[in-house]
């Protein structure tokens, strides 16, 4: 004979149980503060991997044209030897071939302007830094530091040890990450960033890129330092890097119509010249030297409709670097 009241108890636990489970999906319990989390995709331009589209903005950002170019706005190309543009990554690229510097970002932003053509698809490595000296008289002035092993004894200009002077594509694609964003007090909201498997030793900047007045005939993109300046973070020895800002707006606020502003994606970018540039990504906007100086490695969609799942899902639970634990994610199936 059955026990009712067992029966009852338990009938009431599970669907306690179930309840409790649907609101740590949504990232919520009850009235507690919201909290969301998003996986980030590695980029090799604007919204772009493999010259495909990552996110389909149509429906909330329609009027940023760069958001949905076609071709996609390009900030890493692959190396060709014995020419003076770099290819475009694809799924068909050899994953060795070293990641070059491309001229696709400044041809859209700047189609009348001019560039070195000396600057253009090379490896990350060999376009140099600045320097403190007489004959650096402008940013397109540089020079190329050593490796750590080939430096002397005297003192020089070299990378520390460690840093990947010349990366693949294999090794441009090995990041994971991920972002929280958590609402506190008075209006205030946390985020925590923290990515693995990116260069060691290395410059990234934070950015927050997306749209004013969304779909609106007076919509527009911005892009603007994540958090405010300085907007850096340093990876440590193993590639992993971590950030905890606030903010007085929420990241994930819904992108429709009569809001006034909406993120489209939080990005890490890459500044492998060893610079940072304040409130400008690369250098000086006219000359828009993105694609030369730096490029976004990694982006954290925070609106539209993703097209792919992320190339490397971040596993780990908590934020921070902490050491002896830097997988870099279990790669995902596309």
């Amino acid at each position: 004979m059955y026990n009712l009241k067992k029966i009852t108890q338990v009938t009431l636990l599970l669907a306690l149980s179930s309840t409790f489970l649907l609101q740590a999906c949504n990232g919520h319990s009850g009235n507690a503060p919201k909290s969301i989390s998003f996986q980030g995709y590695v980029v090799h331009g604007i919204n772009t991997y493999n010259g495909k589209p990552i996110v389909d903005y149509s429906g909330v950002s329609p009027l940023v044209p760069y958001l949905t170019a076609s071709p996609a706005v390009n900030e890493v190309g692959v190396y060709q030897e014995g020419l003076d543009y770099s290819g475009t990554i694809s799924s068909e690229t050899d994953r060795n071939t070293p990641v070059a510097t491309t001229r696709s970002f400044f041809d859209y932003f700047n189609p009348e302007g001019s560039i070195e053509l000396d600057t253009i698809n090379i490896p990350l490595g060999e376009i140099g830094s600045n320097f403190l000296g007489p004959d650096f008289t402008s940013l397109d002035k540089r020079v190329t530091p050593v490796s750590f092993s080939e430096s002397g004894s005297e003192p020089s200009l070299f990378r520390k040890k460690g840093f990947v002077i010349n990366p693949t594509v294999r090794d441009w694609e090995k990041m994971s990450g991920k972002m929280s964003v958590k609402e506190g007090e008075n209006d205030l909201y946390t985020v925590e960033i923290t990515f693995r498997g990116a260069f060691p030793n290395a410059i990234y900047t934070l950015w927050d890129v997306g749209t004013l007045n969304p779909l609106t005939t007076k919509e527009s993109g911005y892009a603007i330092p994540l958090g405010g300046l300085p907007n850096i973070v340093v990876t440590d020895e193993n590639g992993c890097g971590f950030a905890k800002l606030e903010l007085k707006y929420d990241l994930s606020r819904p992108c429709e119509a009569g809001a006034r502003s909406c993120s489209s994606y939080v990005s890490a970018f890459f500044n492998w010249d060893n610079s940072a540039y304040g409130a400008s990504a690369a250098a000086t906007w006219a000359k828009a030297p993105t694609g030369v100086y730096g490029g976004n490695q990694m982006a954290w969609p925070t609106s539209g409709t993703t097209l792919i799942e992320p190339q490397n899902y971040f596993h780990q639970k908590s934020h921070g670097c902490k050491s002896g634990n830097h997988s870099s994610g279990k790669k995902a199936t596309l």
